[in-house]
């Protein structure tokens, strides 16, 4: 069904209340489109978006993400629950929160978890609308327990948005700063400017209320989404999407911006942060909800919705909708903020000679073939110099990608087809070598410049899934190497 044909009450519908019929059906269709990923995080049937949480527990990595499993729409939202070994090869097991009690009848909304005593600690918003369809935020609380069972718990964690600000109060964020628990929670004042709000959890596990973060009004929009923090060499960098920012004041693209804050420091007992500056963490078409995880071992994590609020995709014709990204290390250089990818991506390499992609050097190009759709090509940019990557698709290109070192200047254009654009322009370090890697995943391309110190990500709808790159000209590449990239079906 198209998104204007879903009405209000097929969209808030209980979960038990779907056909069976319906469902195989669905699975069906969506079974069926060229444009399902290989390696991606994606749904079996419907839409998702927000990832919540990212925890290694019980020897194994836990991911929670936000769900409709019934149509590619925004409806009676869950989170879905995976596991994997490696942070990319991904399995769907029990423990799925969903909504099915009065503070969050009309969803469970975006969250996150921390470890505690043995156990994965959840926090999230539950949504739930009155007769007149006004919102009710609260905030809740559940368990997942080694044995894989999940419990909510009985009372809210929050129950109100304190003094002063809106019903539009969700997405907390769960962290550890110097011994004590805090939670960061996204919010809105009644003169509709944006805020991140800051909770201490007091020793009989409630949650006091200590202060907006002091962000200005103009790095806010008219409501923040999704805040993230953590603490890298001494500087505090806070990872958030503010609504109706300023395009004026802070430059973007998309619909909504996911940014990055950089402070040089943090005060837990009055939310103040110091020098701040801002970035735009990822200059692609389709990038949204960044959800971070401190780590003891791996530093911080990143994981991404590769999509949008109020873009439509093609693939809404087939019954799903949405992807997440790869797991990317977030780290700081000269005080930006770089993504790139968890070096397990090399799990999603394909080793067999016979698997592998055919690299040669023409003239006036290198030509790779032999590709399945997904794959990772990387090479050397060379100081100075100019190339263009082409994924043809017929008489076309799919996708094409020019960047130029001497400038520092890239381009990327793509097959578009729905409502995000088909065009970006980005910067990246110029006058020096760097080292590119393109991922692509079907419909999904992530393109890392300079150990990340760049990342352009988004969707691409060609007619068929790409096997073939061009490279041009062969001067300005060196090195060039890629594999075919595959999910381990083994399962953990």
């Amino acid at each position: 069904m198209k998104e204007a044909t879903w009405s209000t009450a097929a969209r808030y519908q209980p979960y038990s209340s779907w056909a069976p019929d319906y469902i195989m059906k669905l699975k069906a269709q969506v079974a069926a489109s060229k444009w399902r990923t290989k390696t991606h995080v994606q749904p079996d049937t419907g839409l998702i978006n927000d990832p919540c949480s990212l925890n290694f527990f019980n020897n194994k990595w836990h991911l929670y993400y936000q769900q409709f499993p019934f149509g590619p729409v925004h409806g009676l939202k869950s989170w879905a629950h995976a596991v994997s070994k490696d942070l990319f090869n991904w399995r769907r097991v029990p423990g799925d929160l969903l909504p099915d009690n009065e503070y969050d009848s009309h969803g469970a909304y975006t969250g996150s978890a921390l470890v505690t005593h043995g156990t994965l600690r959840l926090m999230y918003t539950g949504n739930a609308r009155d007769d007149q369809w006004h919102r009710h935020s609260t905030q809740l609380g559940a368990v997942l327990g080694a044995d894989g069972r999940l419990f909510k718990d009985p009372k809210p964690l929050i129950l109100t948005p304190p003094t002063g600000y809106t019903q539009e109060f969700r997405d907390p964020f769960l962290f550890n700063y110097e011994g004590q628990t805090y939670v960061l929670i996204g919010g809105q004042r009644p003169d509709h400017t944006g805020a991140i709000l800051l909770y201490a959890k007091q020793t009989d596990k409630s949650w006091r209320f200590v202060a907006p973060l002091s962000i200005p009004d103009e790095f806010c929009g008219y409501m923040v989404e999704c805040p993230n923090i953590t603490f890298i060499n001494g500087k505090v960098v806070l990872v958030y999407c503010p609504q109706g920012l300023d395009q004026d004041f802070f430059e973007y693209e998309n619909v909504y911006p996911n940014i990055a804050l950089v402070a040089d420091s943090f005060d837990p007992t009055t939310g103040n942060l110091t020098h701040q500056r801002l970035q735009n963490i990822d200059k692609g078409f389709d990038f949204y909800a960044t959800r971070l995880a401190n780590t003891d071992d791996d530093g911080t994590l990143a994981i991404s919705w590769l999509g949008l609020p109020d873009t439509t995709y093609p693939t809404d014709d087939d019954g799903w909708a949405g992807v997440l990204s790869y797991v990317r290390q977030l780290t700081l250089r000269d005080d930006h903020v770089c993504l790139y990818p968890h070096p397990a991506i090399k799990s999603l390499r394909e080793t067999a000679v016979e698997d592998l992609p055919v690299i040669q050097q023409h003239d006036d190009e290198w030509t790779v073939t032999n590709l399945e759709g997904a794959f990772e090509l990387a090479f050397t940019l060379a100081a100075g110099q100019k190339t263009t990557i082409h994924l043809p698709d017929g008489d076309h290109d799919q996708l094409l990608i020019h960047l130029d070192s001497d400038s520092g200047q890239g381009m990327i254009q793509r097959e578009n087809r729905n409502n995000g654009g088909s065009l970006r322009q980005f910067g990246f370090p110029a006058g020096k070598t760097v080292e590119i890697r393109l991922f692509i995943d079907v419909s999904v391309f992530e393109l890392f410049i300079d150990q990340g110190y760049r990342v352009v990500s988004g969707r691409f709808f060609g007619n068929e899934a790409p096997t073939a790159a061009r490279i041009t000209p062969p001067s300005a590449a060196s090195d060039v190497v890629s594999w075919n990239l595959k999910k381990d079906n083994g399962g953990l």
